[in-house]
């Protein structure tokens, strides 16, 4: 009884009408250097997706950003994806040294620079 209950439940969410959240396409931080703190952010907050405003927005998750010594948390949000361009999210790493880099998220141009009005 419970398995056949799951896969119910499984057909209902596939079959289910509506489109996945739109999401953009994804890439690298390259030529830029990350912001050292002294700890890792917190976990990411649960969001609500609003609807979708128009046809070419993409939905940003939302990130911790570390400012003033302090993680702050941005919201998520729906965005145009600039021309050209790549979607670097938010990624906190361990150093060779041991301390922790930060990167924030941002919109990046095919050849990973900083994407114009991204």
């Amino acid at each position: 009884m419970g398995r056949g209950l799951s896969l119910l439940v499984c057909a209902w969410l596939l079959g289910c009408g509506g489109s996945p959240v739109p999401l953009p396409e994804i890439g690298p931080h390259v030529r830029e250097a990350p912001v050292i703190v002294p700890y890792p952010p917190p976990a990411a907050r649960v969001e609500i997706v609003p609807p979708r405003p128009g046809d070419k927005e993409v939905w940003i998750d939302g990130e911790w950003t570390w400012e003033r010594r302090r993680w702050l948390w941005r919201r998520g949000r729906w965005e145009v994806p600039p021309p050209n361009s790549y979607w670097a999210p938010p990624v906190t790493v361990r150093r060779s040294d041991g301390s922790l880099g930060h990167f924030s998220g941002g919109w990046r141009t095919k050849g990973g620079d900083p994407a114009p009005g991204g």
